[in-house]
């Protein structure tokens, strides 16, 4: 039993926050770098409750005047809705004031989105959209028509687009000025920078974080409600059209029909209110048949040109929209009852059709908060004298090392070597992205991205209809992967394949896998809290020790063998991130500082 009068060692400290402004810019664009220096007089400070705040202006291509042409037409636009700001962050890196490397993270970004998506519940999820610029599902803008829940349809209250809640009728041209600019405080997943002991800044002469930026293709976001090859099903669906020369009692479009003016059916939350539909004043539309084992897309005259939203009001009961001119289709009509009737559904083509969507960011008035930690002075002269007696100061942190192998959708075998030189690892955890190079438009639009979901002979096999992915580089893809094995330390481990058959399938699951993976999770210091994106973010993972235990992979010979084995080939080339998880030492002695991994 402790007694009331046990001494212990510790101390009062005070604590304050700080400020501390970026020291080479005022304004930053992608590829740029953004460098934070913490001076010395900084001399203690809690890393775990240090952020990044700054804010980001997403600016819109030039606009076309018409809509008929090729120039791009408006939409909204968001960062990426599962890690938000984080997603501007390419690489970190942590210097001392001597240049010496304390700790360097590639692909920062798809390190988080890793953690995002496995590390995730309502909570996080609510708190990441308050601070951090990311998206959530919101009941005013769920589905209805049974597609998976979607985080990333969030145009009822986005954090980067103007709200147009109590505005009717909705007719003022959407335009660079209707885009604001966000606020973010986000920490940084370094391991420094998440530490839970103090960080001793004066005796490194202070440390400099250099952030670098993503570039524009790989930021920006849709929302997934006006997206043909995202959840279709979770899109506007057409009720009925008419002209100024037709009464609109649920009328169809006949063949070569022509109309004006539309209705959406009241499904997926769209009701009578204007502010309820996800398209803006200027955007060009699109109609899509959802009928089973085929889906064609409704083509209108040249003559006519695409429909491009003018005005969006209440009609009745229902949101219907006025478009620019009168617009004819060519063939087929729109059926919404009777003989023949489909279920349409409404997309956008604001993006798709234009030559290019050169979309850019600017993110201004940057500042780390940083806590500062006060000891009293006689802690301090304690330990400067311990140090000027020879002593050391051993700082220990996780971190993580990113290497990087590439692979060739037409290698059914690879074979991914990884020279690991770290003495306390924790887990291995490879992503396997998809390597393209995507254009912001094609980013955007998602319609050579690869294919996460396909309904196949038909649309009730799939209650998305089909599901692109739209961050390439940021997320691990299946693409058809049968087994893994890994060879280390002159053994098999573990001693039978993996099998990811099931996986494969994007239908269904493979225990085995599911069980190695959270493991190397928590080995990595990442909660699996949920796992619902397994297929949607795949990762391949192995703990290379349990608990506190800690693995020297020093002078060992590590591969990973994934084989692709099912009859389909693989549709990608991949750049493989392997981010070994492990524990780094900062060693402080005298004027010498030494990194050791």
């Amino acid at each position: 039993m402790t007694s009331y009068w046990t001494a212990t060692d510790k101390i009062p400290v005070d604590q304050k926050s700080i400020r501390i402004p970026a020291e080479n810019g005022v304004d930053y664009t992608a590829g740029q770098e953004i460098r934070l220096r913490l001076d010395p007089t900084l001399k203690f400070f809690n890393p775990e409750e240090t952020y990044l705040e700054f804010k980001v202006k997403i600016n819109p291509p030039t606009y076309s005047a018409s809509g008929i042409d090729n120039l791009p037409c408006p939409t909204r636009l968001s960062l990426d809705h599962e890690t938000g700001g984080q997603c501007l962050v390419r690489s970190l890196r942590v210097h001392d004031s001597n240049g010496v490397l304390l700790e360097e993270i590639e692909n920062y970004n798809t390190l988080v989105a890793l953690k995002y998506d496995y590390q995730t519940n309502e909570s996080l999820k609510n708190k990441r959209a308050m601070t951090e610029g990311s998206s959530k599902h919101m009941i005013q803008t769920r589905g209805t028509f049974g597609t998976t829940k979607s985080d990333g349809n969030n145009w009822y209250n986005s954090t980067y687009s103007k709200s147009f809640v109590g505005v009717a009728p909705i007719n003022a041209s959407f335009t660079t000025n209707d885009f604001n600019t966000a606020k973010i405080c986000m920490p940084l997943h370094s391991g420094i920078l998440s530490s839970d002991k103090i960080f001793p800044n004066m005796l490194l002469g202070g440390i400099t974080i250099t952030l670098l930026l993503e570039d524009n293709n790989r930021v920006f976001r849709q929302n997934d409600g006006v997206m043909r090859f995202r959840r279709l099903p979770l899109n506007p669906k057409f009720k009925d059209a008419s002209n100024s020369d037709t009464a609109r009692n649920n009328a169809s479009v006949l063949t070569n029909g022509s109309f004006d003016s539309f209705r959406f059916d009241t499904i997926n939350t769209i009701g009578q209110v204007a502010s309820q539909c996800p398209f803006v004043v200027g955007e060009k539309l699109g109609f899509q048949r959802y009928v089973d084992g085929n889906a064609s897309v409704v083509t209108f005259q040249n003559a006519s040109h695409d429909p491009v939203v003018k005005v969006i009001r209440t009609s009745g009961e229902f949101v219907e929209v006025e478009l620019n001119s009168m617009v004819e289709v060519d063939g087929k009509g729109m059926a919404n009852d009777g003989p023949g009737a489909q279920s349409i559904f409404c997309f956008s083509k604001s993006v798709g059709d234009a030559t290019n969507y050169d979309t850019t960011y600017t993110i201004s008035d940057v500042n780390l908060i940083v806590q500062q930690v006060m000891p009293p002075s006689s802690y301090e002269s304690t330990m400067m004298r311990k140090m000027k007696e020879g002593g050391t100061i051993n700082y220990d942190f996780n971190s993580f090392t990113t290497y990087k192998y590439s692979q060739l959708s037409t290698d059914r075998v690879a074979n991914i070597r990884l020279p690991i030189n770290n003495s306390r690892c924790k887990s291995i955890l490879c992503v396997p992205t998809d390597a393209t190079i995507y254009t912001t438009k094609d980013s955007l639009n998602a319609s050579t991205t690869y294919v996460q979901n396909n309904f196949g002979a038909s649309y009730t096999d799939d209650p998305d209809f089909v599901l692109r992915s739209n961050r390439g580089g940021l997320e691990g893809i299946v693409d058809e992967v049968s087994n893994y094995q890994w060879l280390y330390d002159g053994r098999l481990q573990p001693n039978r394949r993996v099998p990811l058959t099931k996986v494969a399938t994007t239908k269904s699951i493979d225990a085995q896998h599911l069980i190695e993976l959270d493991k190397a999770l928590s080995q990595a210091g990442i909660t699996g809290h949920s796992f619902v994106k397994f297929n949607k973010n795949f990762v391949i993972g192995r703990a290379l020790a349990l608990g506190d235990a800690v693995y020297d992979a020093r002078n060992k010979d590590f591969s990973l063998q994934v084989n692709y084995e099912n009859t389909t080939a693989p549709a990608k080339n991949k750049l493989w991130l392997s981010f070994v998880s492990h524990i780094r030492r900062i060693e402080i002695a005298g004027n010498s500082v030494s990194v050791i991994v």
